[in-house]
């Protein structure tokens, strides 16, 4: 048993001496080789201090004792808080330049898109404000085509023989064109007629309505009800009409040029 473990020892000595390069290679290269044991209490030194040293390199600088210890010990030894470089990331300040760039980029999308928005609200509202000022401008126009025609069948229609001066006056002075040259050389014998018959008319407007209407005329049917006396016949009598009025819109404003009766 005891030489069986002296052998083992004498081994184990052989082993641990055989660690680390040959004796002649470390005595020529300046550096005395050290065991194992020795290594490893290196090691533990070197990572105590390597939150002090740049690396593994000044590690083994400091203490030449960790030369020949153990590969693995010397990576240990780096320091714990050191990180590995990704070139294919960018630089802190490249990314935080980065950012802004792209927020602003959107902000001024967004910007743009509610100017656009915005113009096209206001467009469409403009518009809808012209178009209706369009149309209500459309409907006075007619209306006032409507009442010019209603105005003149119960001016043709109302006539009275002590009033028939004033009356015919009142007649003519919506007439223009055709209708009105009608009347000319024919006020005085028409006046005299109504006087001697001792006309009395009254006239009413049952319905009218534009019947066709261009940038500067309109036509208008009227339906109009008249209620006449006279000297040659007993009692009252009542008549129906239906005319289509010519409105024109010239220099003197609204007036009827032509006056035709429907059937």
């Amino acid at each position: 048993m005891t030489e069986n473990n002296g052998d083992r020892h004498r081994t184990r000595r052989r082993a641990v001496r055989s660690v680390g390069p040959p004796a002649e290679e470390t005595a020529s290269a300046g550096v005395t080789s050290v065991p194992v044991e020795r290594a490893g209490t290196a090691a533990a030194t070197a990572v105590a201090r390597g939150k002090q040293a740049s690396g593994a390199a000044a590690t083994a600088a400091a203490d030449p004792a960790v030369v020949d210890a153990d590969p693995a010990a010397v990576v240990a030894a780096a320091p714990a808080d050191s990180e590995p470089v990704d070139l294919d990331k960018a630089p802190a300040d490249a990314q935080g330049d980065a950012k802004p760039k792209k927020s602003n980029r959107r902000l001024t999308t967004l910007a743009a898109a509610a100017a656009l928005v915005l113009a096209l609200v206001i467009a469409a509202a403009l518009s809808t404000v012209v178009q209706a000022h369009s149309l209500d401008t459309r409907d006075a126009r007619r209306a006032e085509y409507v009442q010019t025609a209603r105005q003149a069948v119960l001016n043709l229609t109302t006539i009275r023989a002590d009033s028939a001066k004033e009356d015919i006056d009142r007649i003519l002075s919506l007439a223009s064109g055709q209708f009105k040259n009608e009347f000319d050389g024919r006020v005085d014998p028409f006046m005299n007629i109504v006087q001697q018959a001792k006309v009395v008319s009254n006239g009413e407007i049952v319905e009218a309505a534009i019947e066709s209407d261009e940038e500067d005329s309109a036509k208008i049917l009227v339906a109009a009800k008249q209620t006449l006396t006279n000297a040659g016949q007993e009692g009252p009598q009542t008549r129906f009409y239906r005319f289509r009025v010519t409105v024109s819109d010239g220099n003197s404003g609204l007036t009827v040029s032509k006056v035709e009766f429907v059937a």
